[in-house]
């Protein structure tokens, strides 16, 4: 018989991980929307709300069934996902509200009063959002110090580092987007990620950058380039959110960054 390469499923880390993500994709397209530089597809959006609301009940049922000890944090961080899941069932109603107010003259984007009808709903089903992200990756660090060995991915990657962990760990939280592709890396609350290290990152395939996808840093402004894990980026992660790298060799066998992946250029 031929053998048939099976894909292997993704740990329930990796699984919280991406599920930020999505939230962050979501967020960016309606943040295009009330930036005016996206034309309303209010369908687009309750769809996409939907599918976070199913994946983030289905990520809590998950947890459960790994059984962990109900010590804190645990039990707070299984509260604050749920609490996500049903954030996110109230933007969904608030975007079926937005898709039934639609106006029927083909408004343009820029013109959608924020304040009242369409934009106003748009905007409160955003705020519901708006935090998904890192609540995801905080309480998926409490996890996963407390699931077993067998529950973890062991991908690891030559040189990984204590930087490159807190780099990951704000673009998986969706604090990174930059302009012209590396040039300039957004700022987070209290850091930065470095360009260099954006390139470095983008060098070992764990992220990449998704470009026009994230709002205008200011009014009027031209659309970022959000910077987004790629499988291999979530598959790393997962290994070392919850406990500091290892001073010596990693113990799990590395897997070479892709040798066709160009570094990224700054314009000159």
């Amino acid at each position: 018989m031929f053998d048939v390469e099976v894909p292997v499923a993704p740990t329930l880390v990796e699984r919280l991980l991406a599920l930020a993500g999505l939230y962050t994709e979501h967020n960016d397209r309606i943040d295009l929307l009330l930036a005016g530089t996206a034309a309303p597809a209010p369908d687009a959006y309750v769809s996409s709300a939907r599918r976070l609301e199913r994946e983030a009940l289905a990520c809590v049922k998950a947890v459960r069934q790994q059984r962990l000890a109900p010590v804190e944090p645990v039990p707070s961080a299984v509260v604050r996902l749920k609490q996500t899941a049903y954030l996110t069932s109230g933007a969904t109603r608030y975007l079926t509200s937005a898709q039934q107010s639609l106006p029927t003259d083909d408004a343009a984007p820029a013109r959608l009063d924020r304040r009242r009808g369409f934009g106003q709903h748009v905007r409160q089903a955003r705020e519901l959002t708006a935090l998904a992200p890192a609540t995801v990756v905080e309480s998926t660090t409490h996890f996963a110090y407390r699931l077993p060995a067998k529950a973890h991915a062991h991908t690891t990657v030559p040189g990984m580092d204590g930087a490159q962990r807190r780099s990951l760990l704000m673009i998986a939280r969706g604090h990174v987007a930059v302009t012209g592709h590396y040039e300039a890396g957004s700022h987070d609350r209290t850091d930065s990620v470095d360009t260099d290290m954006l390139r470095r990152l983008d060098a070992q395939g764990l992220v990449t950058c998704d470009a026009a996808s994230a709002p205008p840093f200011y009014s009027g402004g031209q659309p970022r380039d959000r910077v987004r894990l790629t499988p291999l980026g979530l598959s790393v992660l997962s290994t070392v959110i919850a406990e500091p790298l290892p001073a010596g060799p990693p113990t799990a066998r590395p897997v070479p960054a892709p040798a066709a992946t160009p570094s990224a250029r700054t314009r000159r």
